[in-house]
């Protein structure tokens, strides 16, 4: 079992027996919410990436990627040799380097969200790896394509839409024709028939019918029950459910958080060959 963004939304709504139009507003929170509780819990390798850049001579500074949360390893190229560099403190790094002095980079420390800085500063354009822990597309960023007929003006990339009878919105990711768009999956249905505007161009349009939503990410294939009940914890906090109810999704969340940290400690990150076989005790 695996769930979309919109089965999710579906199910949550029916453990709850809820459909009221606040709390559906809110499922993408619950859904995110329970996201970062996991990626905060435990150590997937599906949390990590890698990324490759250059350094730029005579630039203490190295980009950060957009979706960073922490360094596994930052290394160079030099020479055809591949070098590690050392995470310091920035502090250390400015009294390390004072002058600024060029060189081939030793130490490297997050200056701000933006930027690492490299000591000493590169004196050449070196090729660069970072491996890094980052947070994930989030299944409340699903898309799926949209088809309107009776269209007056243009819409445009990036623009939100607006249902004028369901008052649902959401982002046009991309205009693929004149009639059909990719949208985020809105967490209300946009409901055909319907005429939507976009915020933006002032382009209005009528509903025709969406694509099925046939998105999924590693957590709601391999984690789904995970995924649903740290979201019901967080949809039973918003309506201030019964305390036994919650407590049970808590119990419910806790086990599968538990089975998942194993697979993360003994499965994923194992060699057999090395450690041999986990065995029952």
């Amino acid at each position: 079992m695996s769930y979309t963004y919109t089965t999710l939304k579906t199910a949550i709504q029916e453990w709850t027996e809820n459909s009221e139009t606040t709390f559906k507003n809110n499922l993408s929170f619950f859904i995110k919410n329970a996201e970062e509780k996991i990626l905060k819990e435990v150590d997937l390798d599906y949390f990590r990436k890698n990324v490759t850049g250059t350094t730029t001579s005579g630039n203490q500074f190295l980009a950060v990627p957009s979706d960073y949360l922490a360094s596994f390893s930052l290394s160079i190229t030099n020479s055809s040799t591949k070098e590690f560099l050392l995470q310091k403190d920035v502090n250390f790094l400015q009294e390390f380097n004072p002058a600024s002095a060029t060189g081939v980079p030793k130490y490297y420390s997050l200056y701000d969200y933006q930027n690492f800085i490299l000591s000493p500063v590169p004196n050449d354009a070196y090729a660069a790896e970072l491996h890094y822990f980052y947070r994930p597309d989030s299944l409340t960023t699903s898309k799926f394509v949209l088809t309107v007929n009776s269209v007056s003006g243009t819409f445009v990339d990036a623009e939100t839409i607006t249902g004028g009878t369901s008052g649902t919105t959401t982002t046009i990711s991309e205009v693929l024709t004149t009639t059909t768009m990719r949208i985020v999956i809105p967490s209300n249905d946009l409901a055909v028939g319907e005429t939507i505007t976009g915020g933006t161009s002032g382009a209005t349009g009528v509903v025709v019918s969406t694509s099925a939503d046939a998105t999924t990410t590693w957590v709601s294939d391999n984690a789904p029950n995970t995924l649903l009940y740290g979201s019901l914890i967080e949809a039973y906090t918003f309506m201030k459910g019964e305390t036994d109810m919650l407590q049970l999704y808590i119990a419910r969340y806790t086990e599968s958080i538990q089975s998942l940290k194993k697979y993360a400690d003994e499965v994923e990150n194992k060699d057999a060959y090395r450690e041999g076989l986990t065995r029952a005790k």
